[in-house]
Order: C-alpha cells, then structure tokens, then sequence
C-alpha cells in the first residue's frame, strides 16, 4: 500500500508539473493557431505582441490572454485599425487547445482592457467591419450555415473595460462616439431564451451633419434583457437609464429579421419634477444646485417605433415639455419664474430627411423682464431649413440676481432683441446671403462686465444691430475698458454661419479711439514667456495673446493714441486684415518720437510662438528718445546713443514674438538702410567714441560731420552685420565695416586714410624735397581694430603697417624720379633729402645715424605675403638699403610722434 501511495505521489507531481509547463510547452503552437484561425475567417490583417496561457487561473477552463491585438482593415478601408485592444482574455475548455485548425474554439468569458474601435460606412456604403471571408466557390444551398468552424461564442461573463467605440456614416454624415465606455453581461449564450444581466456606461457624442446633438454627456444604463437566440429579439426588462442625472425608465424590444433591425422602444422620466431639467444640463454648467427649490413640471416621453435598414430610420414621437414652472437658488434674490418649454422631436415617415424639431414655446421671466423665442428646424438630412423667433427685453444685472455668478464676475446692461430669421444651409453654407431672410433689431445699453479673467471691466455705452438687409449692420458702438476707449460701426456678413455652421464671423468694420492701452487687454497668469530685454528665456507670467481664429474681417482704424510697452504712438491710422489667426497691417502711419514711422506687414499667433514681418520706414525720428524708446535700437546699434538729431532708416525684419507680441531680439532677420541727419555727438554717452578720441590724438571728434550719412545693416543669427561705408574727418577719409553681437561683442576695423600733411613738422622735413604734386599723392593708411564691447572697448592701431606703407611711398616716388640714372644720382637724392634745411634736426640724426630713433618700442614686423628678393650687393644695391632703412625709421618716428601729440 505505501508503495503504491507513493507511486500515486510520484504519478498526481508528474501531472501537475505537466499541466504548469503545458502552457509554455505549447505557447507558440497556440499563438500560431490562433493566428492562423482569425487570419483565415477575416479580410484583414490580424497581429499581436504576445499569447499568455495559464491553466490554473480560471481553471476547469484555460485562460488565454493576449496583448497588443489589432486588426488592420485591407481595402477599401486599407491601413484604418478596426479593432486594437491593449489586452483580450478568453477562457475556453482546456480540450480546445488541442483542436485542430478546423475545428471550432469555444468561449466561455471574454474580457476587454483599453480597447480602440473604429467602424465606417463608406461613400459607396461599404462597411469596414464587414470582413468575414466568404467562399465564393461553395455551392448555396437553403441550410442552416455551418457553424462549427471559427469561433463559438458560448458565454456566461463578459466585459469591455476603458473603450473608445466610434462610428462614422460618411454618405449621411453620422458620427457617434462612446468615450471611456464600461459594458458587461452575464448570461448564458449557449441557451436559446435566457436573462442577460448588463451595466453600461459612456460619454456619447452624436452628431449629424456637422451639427451636434450629443456633445458628451454621460449616460448609463443597468437593464436586465431577456435574449430570444433563436429569434434574435432582445427585450427589455427592469432597467433604469440615466442621461446626465436624467432618469428614464426605457420599455420595449429590438429585434433582428431578415431585412434589417425592427425597434419598439419608448421611454419616459419617472417623475414631472423641474429637477429633471437641471439633470440634463452637463454637469460643467450646473453648480451649486443644492438647495435648490423648484415649482411646475419637466417631463421627457418618447416612442422609436420602425424598421431600421438602408432606407429607413425608425418613427419618433419625442416631447420635452414644461408648464409655467420656476427655480430659485437659496442664497440668491430673485427667481426664474413662468418657463415654459414645448418641444417635439418628430419623423412619422421613417426617412431621415422627414425628421424635424419644433420648438413651440421657450419662455422665462426674470423678475418683471420676460424673454420668448420659437423654432422649426427641418430637413435634418438634407438641406436643413431653420425658422427662429427671439423677442423680449432681459435686464442683465437681474442675471445675478438668479443665477450663481464666477468669482468676481459682475453683470449688467439691457438688451432688447426682435428678431426673426428664416434660411436653409446651403445657402449659409455657400454664403448666398439674399436666401437669407433676417429682420429685427437688437440692442445692448450701459453694458458693463468684470470677472477674474478681465484685468478691467469692460463697459459698452451703446450698440445696435440692424438686422433689416442680408447684412447685419452695427451701429452707435461706444465701449470703454481701463484706459481704453474706441467706438465701431460696421457690418457682419455671415452671423448665421457664424452661428450655425461654425464658420468663421465675416466683416468689415471702422474703428476710432481717442486712447488705446494695449496693457488693458493683457492677463497675468503663469506662462513661460521669453522676456523681451534678454536674448535668453525667462519666467513671466504675461498670458499670450491671440488673435481671434474665428474672426475674417476689414477694419480701418483711427487712433489719436495708442500705448504700447513703454511707447506712446499718436495719430495712428491704417487698415487692418485679420485672416487665420494673422493680422495684416496695411498703409499704416503713426506719429513717434518727434516723426513718423510707416508700417506694412503681418503678425500671426496660429502657431506655438508668435511670428512677425514687418517693413518699416521712419522717417525724421528723434536720435535720443528713438534709443531710448526702442529697445531694438539699443540692441541693435548701440552707437546711436552718443548722437544728437535725426534719423531716417527703412527696416525689413522678421522673426518671433513674446507673449506680449513683443520681439524677441535674438530671432530678428532682415536689414536696413539708415541715414543720420546730425552734426552733433556726445562722446560722454558712448565709451567707444571717448576712447577713440583718445587714442586718435591728431583727429578731433568735434570735427566729425554724419549729417546724410547712408549705411546698410543686416541682421542674423543673432548678430549685425554693417556693410562698409564712408564719412570724413576735415580730409581724413575713414572707412568702417564689421559687426557686433546682440549681446555687443564687437569686431570693426576703421581704416584711415591720413593725407601727408598730418604728418607735422617732422613729415615735412622729411618730405621737404618732395615736390607739392608728389605730397598731394601721400596718404597714410593706418588700421584701427575695435574689439570688446561697446561700453568696455579696445582699440588697436597697426602701426607697423603704417610704416611700412609710408616708407614705400616715399622710396617708390624717388625711385621714379632717378629711374636709370646710377649710383651716384640716387646717392645725391637721397642727400638731399637729407641735406635740407630741417628744423628738426632729430630727424637728420636719427636718419643718418648720429642719434638712435627716440622710440624704440615699435617692432618692425615682416611682411610674410611679399617674396623676399635676392639681395643687392653691388654699391648701388648697398646704398638703396641704406637709404631706405634710414627713410623707414624716419618714418617710424613721425607715426608714433603723430599718435603722441596732444591736441590742438
């Protein structure tokens, strides 16, 4: 007995370590079943991450899991994902692992975690899901169709978990989305009659024809459904619905027959309570709702009755209706009284395009005011026809008074409407504006709003709308906000579109202000800003602005001033385009800095940073308050800080904005041509000049003249760039080009050009035996290198080539002059150059070697570009040398005594 005890041990570990290493054994003899199976019953594309096997966890039967499961659809539909779900569970008899590929797998529980499906009907009425495989080659016979291949379906649980279900007819323009959908059932499915027990929940969005109907409300359902297989008719039992908090009680059955679906449904709310219109509002706008008292009734009844099929939709008889009921909030004044609702939802043909809402009656009164309006909206379908009627007067301050209000926001005004209006939107669609029949007036007096989003309340003395034409006309527009005030007239062509059709508001308006603070329509909150005087990043807390995405409209404008950032414009005119979030300015002209500046260019906000172009011309701006007042300017061309008088400059830029539509300055392309009108420069508000003054001793600064002084900028990558110009000294010719960083890291180089006659009484003595013709031909160029920054600057003279320049010039003409005359002729040249009649007589020594040059601390630097020639040793060669060695230290001398010199 113990043996075989212990034989049963050794035989019951055996089997459960088979059973545990089954699934692993055969995983992918599963995977590759499985796969196979739904590749050969689908038309599409059937892939997944991984198959897990388990044989303990929902044991009698194995449990299958499987991650990243996707259907693909082929065409029509190729690349749309039918079906993608993060994971699919299936319990099945163990047996069924087993089976061969021909042999059906039957499903006893199915679940669905984080699952994605996408159902479309095509143009051509094409269904996406419609991928079964048929055999095209099976002869039809009247039988019941095999089942036994495939797939069996014999549940008792199942459920599908955080699901986003949609369903798209493109040829009626049906949208239908379920959004976080929860669904379950218990049942037994391998029964013909049996109770299946299901709680659903969703947020449903409908839609039809780009108008939409359902726009996320919740709605759950827990109904228990007595399923008849065999008959495939589904009916209703207990059950309770909610829509919103909105409670209906739903009767009725859904059948499926051979030419469609057949549907008899009708609901009702359980109780005529007015609470029930407040459940219906989505759970967004209904706040502080306890206490709440009401009076009157609020019901919703409704009959869907019909076949659906491709034609036909079933009949409704839906009514929404209220009688003289009211509400008011306990800690609030003033009721909502006498509302009254009549509504009905109809179609009694069961064609689409016979449905039509009718709203009879929509009324309230808030204390004495009393606001009604009507509609009739039919050919839902097709080309809807739209009937509406608005007329009352409504006290705004009394809003408050009834409803709770935002923190801090406040109210008040009349407005008075009379309106009728009657189109179909094709025509709103097509803008053919004379099908579109509005009448009426409306108006808004002493309007004034302020809330928490508004830095300033705002307040409209008066505005009017004629409705009377196939444009709606605005006028008497007067409106005040902080220290802004502007007043409108135009008209608006499409606000049906606007309204209905999402369209954007088309129109064309004129704009005056006495004052416009462009600070009164900027918020603080918590944005990350690029501030304007950094080239870097920075917090701010300025809320971007936007340019209205909805708004396509012409406006001419008048200002007499605008405050903008620290600048104050005056006499600020143009015409204004405002198209796809970019605004276009045109012909605009505005009064600054004691001229005026002309603008084109464009603006838009439609991406993550705002964008701007911009030409400017300005014209006889004031130096001194433009540097101060642009911040541009001191980036840059700083140097402008150290002149008086006028400027004139033409700028073509291009680059990113800050949140407050301010430039960033390290974004800036483009270029400019500018013109100094100016005679005067302050040398104690740019450290550069004062250096330079310093250094360059024989110039004087006060004899520079800039007055139409053209150069040309060019601006990228966060540097400028300055295209080589002119201007003189007295007869000095100077020549300036380079560059600077934003952050005023220079690099320039002036390159002097200093007539002989500089060069004092030393240059003379030395070019005494020059003639006059030959000394008018002397120039020196001396190069000067700025570097640094402009308010801690370096400036280095290249002397050496000075000299060297110098010396040439002076050989070279002697050399012309005794060109093939000998030794001895140039000997007596250059001994007479020597000989003369010198004042200096520091000069003759140095040169001829009684006396060492005074300044030794110039070191001569060789030339590495010229091709040094074998030297001379003839006596000829030997006196050439010599005497230009002489000549060159002469030379020398004079430079550096030029660069000593105080000034006169």
């Amino acid at each position: 007995m113990k043996k075989f005890l212990k034989i049963l041990g050794v035989f019951l570990l055996a089997v459960v370590v088979l059973v545990a290493a089954a699934p692993f054994l055969f995983k992918d003899q599963i995977a590759t079943i499985i796969k196979n199976k739904l590749n050969g019953a689908l038309d599409a594309q059937v892939e997944f991450a991984d198959v897990d096997l388990s044989l303990f966890r929902a044991f009698p039967d194995a449990r299958l899991q499987i991650d990243g499961l996707s259907i693909i659809n082929k065409a029509p539909f190729e690349g749309d994902t039918l079906f993608y779900g993060k994971e699919v569970k299936l319990d099945l008899p163990v047996g069924d692992l087993f089976n061969d590929a021909s042999d059906p797998i039957h499903i006893n529980e199915l679940v669905i975690n984080d699952a994605t499906s996408r159902l479309k009907v095509n143009e051509d009425g094409k269904a996406s899901w419609d991928i079964a495989k048929v055999d095209s080659t099976a002869v039809v016979v009247e039988e019941p169709q095999d089942t036994t291949a495939g797939f069996s379906f014999d549940l008792n649980h199942y459920e599908i978990n955080n699901t986003d279900f949609s369903y798209e007819d493109v040829a009626t323009k049906n949208k239908l989305r379920l959004m976080n959908l929860t669904h379950s059932g218990n049942g037994d499915f391998s029964l013909d009659s049996s109770t299946l027990d299901t709680q659903t929940s969703a947020q449903v969005f409908y839609g039809m024809d780009d108008i939409e109907y359902l726009s996320g409300q919740q709605v759950e359902l827990d109904a228990d459904i007595l399923m008849d297989l065999a008959n495939q008719k589904y009916t209703l039992q207990e059950n309770e619905a909610l829509i919103n908090d909105l409670k209906l009680n739903l009767d009725g059955y859904v059948q499926m027959v051979e030419d469609g679906t057949m549907v008899d449904l009708a609901f009702k709310t359980p109780s005529s309570d007015f609470k029930n219109f407040f459940a219906v509002i989505p759970e967004v706008y209904r706040k502080n709702l306890d206490g709440i008292t009401t009076t009157g009734d609020f019901t919703v009844n409704g009959v869907i009755n019909g076949m659906v099929d491709d034609v036909h939709i079933p009949k409704l008889d839906i009514n929404i209706s209220s009688n003289n009921a009211s509400f008011k909030y306990p800690d609030l004044p003033q009721s909502v009284t006498k509302i009254d609702i009549d509504t009905q939802i109809k179609n009694t043909t069961g064609l689409a395009e016979d449905t039509y809402v009718k709203i009879g009656n929509v009324a309230f009164n808030i204390g004495q005011d009393r606001l009604k309006g009507n509609a009739l909206i039919r050919n839902l379908t097709t080309n809807m026809l739209v009937d509406l009627n608005l007329d009352g007067t409504l006290n705004l301050g009394n809003l408050s008074k009834a409803f709770p209000m935002g923190d801090g926001m406040n109210l008040d005004g009349t407005l008075v409407a009379d309106v009728s209006t009657k189109f179909d939107m094709n025509s709103v669609e097509q803008e053919r504006y004379e099908n579109i029949n509005t009448k009426g007036t409306a108006s808004l007096t002493d309007f004034n709003y302020a809330s928490a989003d508004l830095k300033n309340p705002l307040y409209i003395e008066r505005a009017d709308l004629d409705m009377n034409n196939t444009r709606i006309k605005l006028d008497n527009f007067k409106a005040k906000t902080g220290n802004t005030d502007f007043a409108a007239n135009g008209t608006i062509s499409n606000l049906m579109g606007f309204l209905f059709k999402d369209q954007d508001l088309k129109g064309s308006f004129k704009v005056d202000s006495n004052q416009f603070d462009t600070s009164d329509f900027m918020t603080e909150t918590e944005v990350e800003t690029t501030e304007t005087n950094s080239a870097n990043s920075a917090a701010a807390t300025t809320e971007a602005i936007k340019i209205p995405s909805f708004l396509n409209a012409d406006m001419s404008f008048n200002a007499n001033k605008v405050l903008y950032d620290n600048l104050t414009l005056t006499n600020v005119k143009g015409l204004a385009l405002v198209r796809d979030e970019t605004l276009t300015l045109n012909n605009t002209t505005t009064d600054i800095f004691n001229g005026n500046i002309g603008l084109n260019g464009s603006v838009t906000t439609k991406g993550d940073t705002p964008l701007f172009n911009m030409a400017l011309d300005m014209n006889d701006l004031d130096i001194a308050q433009s540097f101060e007042g642009f911040e541009m300017f001191q980036k840059l061309v700083p140097i402008i800080q150290a002149l008086k008088g006028k400027i004139n400059t033409e700028i073509n830029l291009n680059g990113q904005l800050n949140n407050d539509l301010t430039p960033i300055i390290s974004s800036l392309t483009g270029d400019a041509i500018a013109q100094l009108l100016t005679r005067e420069i302050d040398k104690n508000k740019a450290p550069l000049i004062a250096k330079l003054d310093d250094r360059l001793n024989f110039i004087n600064l006060d004899d520079l003249k800039l007055s139409d002084l053209v150069t040309k900028l060019n601006f990228k990558d966060g540097a400028v760039q300055i295209t080589p110009f002119d201007f003189n000294i007295k007869d000095i010719k100077i020549t300036a080009s380079g560059a600077h960083s934003l952050t005023n890291d220079m690099s320039y180089k002036l390159d002097l050009n200093v007539p002989a006659r500089y060069l004092g009484t030393d240059g003379a003595a030395l070019l005494s035996k020059l003639s006059d013709e030959d000394i008018d031909k002397i120039s020196v160029p001396i190069p000067v290198q700025l570097s640094g920054s402009f308010m801690k600057p370096n400036v280095d003279l290249n002397l050496d080539l000075a000299v060297k320049n110098l010396t040439n010039q002076i050989v070279e003409i002697q050399k012309a002059r005794i060109k093939d005359k000998g030794k001895e002729t140039l000997d007596d040249a250059v001994t007479d150059i020597l000989g003369g009649k010198n004042p200096l007589d520091g000069i003759k020594d140095a040169i001829t070697g009684n006396k060492k040059p005074s300044d030794t601390t110039q070191t001569q630097v060789k030339d590495s570009t010229v091709v040094t020639k074998p030297k001379d040793t003839t006596a000829i060669g030997k006196a050439k040398e010599e005497a230009e060695d002489k000549v060159k230290e002469a030379a020398g001398n004079i430079l550096n005594n030029l660069f000593k010199k105080k000034k006169s």
